[in-house]
């Protein structure tokens, strides 16, 4: 039993590929396989299944699984522990969150505050999954998303599943996102049948989540419907176009298009915006710094009627 056979472990994890593990770690598929195949002997469990579909790990190999990632974060600790003279100061972390302007201005706001030290930071942005996915494989230490009153008690079950603990920040109501000169910007309140002539932009496509998504409208029955990546995209469409998003109805001075307004969505459902972190992992006083900004940065941006 090695590190690296558990390495070779954890990179499979991220891929759920074999072949796309050996390419991450500059490998020959083979010599993974083995190595996998000899810790599966040596321990007498079966570590994965083999499918068409690509590889998927065993309750066992799920087991193991978490024993290697907890391991080579202990060796992690040990290195850094004797070379800490060669990185000393060095402030690292990741945070993954959806698509929102307030998690970016706090971490604007968080480098102002880092200026007088050396730090290494990951931001990563994507739908409701690849938040979930990046915080359960420790890729990211901290995630920001929403739930809705339609979604929160499936998301609740799911959380626990993974070992995940959500803490909300805010609740708002579903607002739609617009350009000052749309149709609708005259409107105090804006219905979902008032919308269904204009294209909707969304950010969520091939979610399995998708019918669980902060939007909580359905995809089917819209008529112009643009799937987007990325939060430049969407603030150009929506300044330009009249086209709308659906959301938390924050305006992000300095990080939105200036032309972009957010109304009430009638009858809508409540977002609540919060962190998800694993269950086992404590956050470090740099990262309860961040969070300090991101409450601040999202309180400065919420519309007027919140509800916490």
């Amino acid at each position: 039993m090695t590190l690296q056979q558990f390495r070779y472990m954890v990179e499979i994890a991220k891929h759920n590929s074999i072949s796309k593990a050996a390419a991450a770690l500059y490998v020959t598929q083979p010599s993974i396989s083995k190595a996998v195949r000899d810790l599966e002997a040596e321990l007498g469990i079966t570590i994965l299944d083999r499918t068409n579909k690509g590889v998927v790990f065993t309750k066992d190999g799920t087991e193991l699984l978490f024993y290697a990632k907890m391991l080579l974060e202990q060796m992690e600790s040990v290195v850094h522990h004797f070379h800490k003279e060669k990185k000393k100061d060095v402030t690292k972390f990741a945070i993954s969150s959806q698509h929102y302007g307030f998690a970016i201005e706090a971490v604007a706001n968080l480098m102002d505050y880092f200026a007088e030290r050396k730090y290494e930071l990951a931001i990563r942005e994507g739908k409701t999954t690849d938040v979930i996915d990046d915080v359960y494989a420790s890729r990211s230490i901290l995630g920001i998303l929403s739930l809705t009153d339609m979604n929160k008690h499936f998301f609740e079950r799911y959380f626990i599943s993974k070992s995940l603990m959500f803490t909300p920040l805010a609740s708002l109501k579903q607002h739609v996102f617009l350009r000052k000169e749309h149709p609708l910007a005259y409107l105090e309140c804006i219905s979902l049948e008032q919308l269904r002539d204009y294209p909707y932009l969304t950010y969520q496509q091939d979610d399995m989540l998708l019918h669980f998504a902060e939007e909580a409208l359905n995809i089917d029955n819209i008529g112009k419907l643009v799937y987007l990546k990325d939060r430049g995209a969407m603030n150009n469409l929506l300044s330009n176009t009249d086209s709308y998003n659906l959301g938390t109805g924050c305006i992000v001075n300095n990080y939105m298009n200036p032309n972009i307004i957010s109304i009430p969505l009638e009858g809508s459902n409540l977002i609540q915006v919060g962190l998800v972190k694993r269950t086992d992992v404590f956050l470090p006083e740099e990262l309860l710094v961040y969070i300090d900004f991101l409450k601040l940065a999202l309180e400065k941006s919420m519309p007027n009627n919140i509800y916490k």
